[in-house]
């Protein structure tokens, strides 16, 4: 059974006093994900006699079960999955990790967020050459990827969903076309993950990289990456002393042997605090059910955006319900007084390139939907 609404938004305090729809940017933390720091937090504080302040080892189940949690929402297998500090991190796992030759190309779209360029724009040193997909307002098409690739193109690197225009990619139609030209297949998930469902291995994604603030709604400086296996030993990783095995008996016995699965992209220390937060953040949109989450995501974003053409505003990107995210964003005369009037009104949205962006979530009812509606037609 899913849950109802009022049960999952008793998960966030906020409600009862602001209207918030910015989750494309940064999320609020519920009251399982704080509950889970603050227990980890406390362990480490020492104030509890009985409690470990060096819990390595009592939070490695916990690791593994946050492996475990992001596995079942990406339907892979756990041995797939590293953390990582964030999108960028992953994204530079990938960059840097293969064997680039001059003359290899890389596919991007343009209008993507940086993080999903420069990591590839850096390559250019090693003679690389970058060929970006035209787009329309963060909008394109499969053909239009089809028409960029070349024979030297290795790598397609696209967003999910592109951060401005809420644009939702056909990944299954682009996978297909990757492994019909036999190019590496690359996702940020960033704005997506958590909002909209996917199955990494029916879209034959090669390599997915995720920070957890955004729709995920885990603490900062937290994320996760995903790399095929049939990908994973073209890959340099990167190294620091838990890209393998830790021999604790023999610790300057210095053999350079790596995990032999997703692990090995992992370099040193983990943000334990953020597995924490990530661990309870997974836990709360699972039980809410990851399919129940995106109808939600989506009529709550379909309701806005028709609402706002009703009143008479563009939108920025793509009105094709089968391209629909959590984003809709909107490109008025005079974005920043609109977002002023909203925040008088307490709601948050976000500004970028002089839009309003509006990004909804689960938790977000249609009642709020209309309250945005009527705080826009008053202005």
């Amino acid at each position: 059974m899913p849950p109802s609404v009022s049960e999952v938004r008793d998960h966030f305090p906020h409600v009862q006093h602001h209207l918030y729809v910015n989750h494309a940017a940064t999320s609020p933390l519920s009251r399982p994900v704080r509950a889970a720091i603050d227990g980890y937090l406390a362990e480490r504080h020492g104030a509890d006699p009985a409690a470990p302040i060096d819990n390595f080892e009592s939070f490695l189940p916990t690791i593994v079960e946050t492996r475990e949690r992001a596995a079942r929402v990406l339907h892979t297998e756990p041995e797939r999955i590293a953390f990582v500090q964030n999108t960028s991190t992953a994204l530079n796992v990938l960059a840097r990790g293969l064997d680039w030759q001059p003359g290899d190309r890389i596919a991007i779209p343009d209008g993507e967020f940086p993080t999903n360029v420069y990591p590839f724009l850096n390559q250019r040193r090693k003679g690389v050459e970058v060929d970006f997909v035209p787009t329309e307002q963060g909008t394109f098409s499969v053909d239009d990827v089809a028409r960029t690739l070349r024979p030297e193109t290795r790598l397609l690197t696209v967003s999910w969903v592109q951060f401005l225009s809420g644009f939702r990619t056909d990944l299954e139609a682009l996978g297909a076309l990757c492994a019909e030209r036999d190019v590496i297949f690359c996702v940020d998930a960033i704005q997506g993950l958590g909002a909209l469902t996917l199955d990494v291995e029916a879209c034959q994604i090669d390599f997915l990289a995720c920070g957890g603030h955004k729709w995920l709604m885990a603490p900062q400086g937290i994320g996760l990456l995903y790399c095929s296996e049939a990908l994973q030993d073209d890959l340099h990783p990167p190294t620091g002393w838990l890209h393998g095995p830790v021999d604790w008996e023999h610790l300057d016995d210095y053999a350079l042997t790596f995990h032999p699965d997703a692990r090995r992209f992992r370099t040193g220390t983990l943000n334990n605090a953020g597995v924490a937060g990530l661990h309870a953040a997974l836990g709360v949109y699972l039980e809410a059910g990851p399919a129940w989450c995106e109808t939600r995501v989506r009529a709550n974003a379909q309701t806005l955006a028709d609402g706002l053409a009703d009143l008479g505003y563009s939108r920025y990107g793509s009105s094709d319900p089968s391209h629909g995210s959590g984003i809709v964003t909107l490109d008025p005369e005079q974005p920043e007084a609109l977002f002023e009037h909203l925040q008088a009104h307490g709601i948050t949205g976000a500004l970028r390139n002089r839009k309003l962006r509006l990004a909804p979530t689960w938790y977000n009812t249609a009642d709020e939907m209309e309250t945005i509606l009527e705080a826009v037609a008053g202005r």
